[in-house]
């Protein structure tokens, strides 16, 4: 009989809600930007800048797994646009630099910290994001065994890099492995296709229905232990 021994964690929208997190980076972002950038702003709205970003993405398609230097690339672009020449790329970073730290301030799901810590005592966690979340500043980083992003392997979930280089630290086979996350496509359908168990979690106000290829799902982290169990008790 199998016996799980992996828990891999999607990070937004399964341990803390994302865009209320976004949306305070992005202030902090945009005023920083009025500081030391005040051409740029005169230029671009918060939301001509993310249209901007957006069109830079077009046309730069190979960034798309590299979120943060897509950022960076981006908006050292619009500030070029803006007349800053050679200070541009130094100006990004440092505006960069204000987004990530506060991307860092989350506020975790009720109860997940405790479950988290309990459940370390038992299994391998590991974070597997499409996103620039760093776990490893967060003080839950504490219960988890390795932290991994996409723009780390330069493929992001549903393709396998991610599920797979977990499933190699913790030195199991994808049937001892479950996956809990969010997102369908990304994280319920990328954890099956590569023979992993998936937990499906439910805490936004427009999460889907149970997906039927989610072998659980959840909307209170209190559960997720029994859900664990239950699924160990079928191998």
């Amino acid at each position: 009989m199998s016996k799980i021994k992996l828990l891999s964690f999607d990070l937004d929208d399964t341990l803390w809600l994302s865009a209320p997190t976004i949306h305070k980076a992005e202030q902090a972002f945009y005023q920083h930007l009025q500081q030391s950038a005040p051409a740029l702003v005169a230029k671009f709205s918060p939301e001509a800048l993310r249209e901007h970003r957006l069109r830079y993405l077009s046309a730069q398609p190979n960034l798309r797994h590299h979120i943060s230097q897509w950022r960076i690339d981006s908006l050292r672009q619009a500030l070029i646009e803006s007349g800053y020449g050679e200070q541009s790329a130094v100006m990004a970073t440092a505006a960069f630099e204000v987004f990530i730290t506060a991307r860092q301030h989350v506020l975790l799901l009720e109860h997940c910290a405790a479950v988290l810590e309990e459940l370390s005592k038992n299994y391998v966690l590991i974070s597997l994001t499409n996103g620039n979340a760093d776990l490893n500043r967060l003080a839950i980083s504490s219960h988890f065994s390795a932290s991994y992003r996409a723009e780390e392997l330069g493929a992001a979930k549903p393709a396998a890099p991610l599920f797979l280089q977990a499933l190699k630290h913790a030195g199991c086979s994808p049937n001892e492995g479950i996956h809990i996350g969010d997102n369908i496509t990304d994280d319920i359908c990328g954890a099956k296709d590569v023979g992993m168990h998936a937990i499906q979690a439910r805490f936004t106000a427009d999460a889907p229905p149970p997906h039927p290829l989610a072998d659980q799902h959840f909307n209170d982290w209190r559960e997720l232990p029994a859900l664990i169990r239950q699924l160990q008790a079928k191998l």
